[in-house]
C-alpha cells in the first residue's frame, strides 16, 4: 500500500528553516556596505588615491572609503582607509565610524563585525577663501 502526499501538505524536510540550506555572503558585500557606512560619518571621507605610497589628489567625500573585509561564517573583520576632515578629532571620528560600520553591516547583511582597523592616511583641509584686499 502506498501513501500519496498532497500538494497542500508541507514536506517535513523543508519545514525547519535550518534544513533548507545556508546563505554565504562574499567578502565584497560586507566591503561595499562598510565602505558606504564609513563615509556617512561626519568628518570622515574616502582617502585620496595613492600611487607608490604617495597621496595623489584630495580626499573624496563623495566616494566610498577603501575597505577590505574577511567574512568567516557570521563574523567579519574589517580594515578601512579614510581621510579625516580638519579640525575634527581623529579619535571621535574613528569611534563613530566603528559604531556606524558595525551597526550597518549587521542590519544589512546579518554579519557581526568583530574587529575594525581604521587607517587614517590624510587630513582633508577645507579650501581657504581667497583673501580680499581692502
Amino acid at each position: 500500500m502506498s501513501t500519496a502526499v498532497s500538494a497542500a501538505e508541507p514536506d517535513a524536510a523543508t519545514d525547519d528553516p535550518g534544513e533548507r540550506g545556508t546563505l554565504t555572503l562574499a567578502d565584497r558585500v560586507v566591503e561595499r556596505v562598510a565602505g558606504y557606512a564609513a563615509t556617512q560619518v561626519p568628518g570622515a571621507a574616502a582617502a585620496p588615491r595613492r600611487v607608490l605610497g604617495i597621496s595623489v589628489g584630495d580626499a573624496r567625500p563623495d566616494s566610498e572609503a577603501s575597505v577590505r573585509a574577511r567574512v568567516d561564517g557570521g563574523t567579519a573583520t574589517v580594515e578601512a582607509t579614510i581621510a579625516v576632515s580638519w579640525p575634527a578629532s581623529v579619535r571621535a571620528v574613528t569611534e563613530q565610524l566603528r559604531e556606524r560600520v558595525r551597526a550597518d553591516v549587521l542590519r544589512v547583511t546579518g554579519v557581526r563585525v568583530a574587529h575594525i582597523d581604521v587607517d587614517v592616511v590624510s587630513f582633508a583641509v577645507p579650501e581657504s577663501r581667497p583673501r580680499r584686499v581692502q
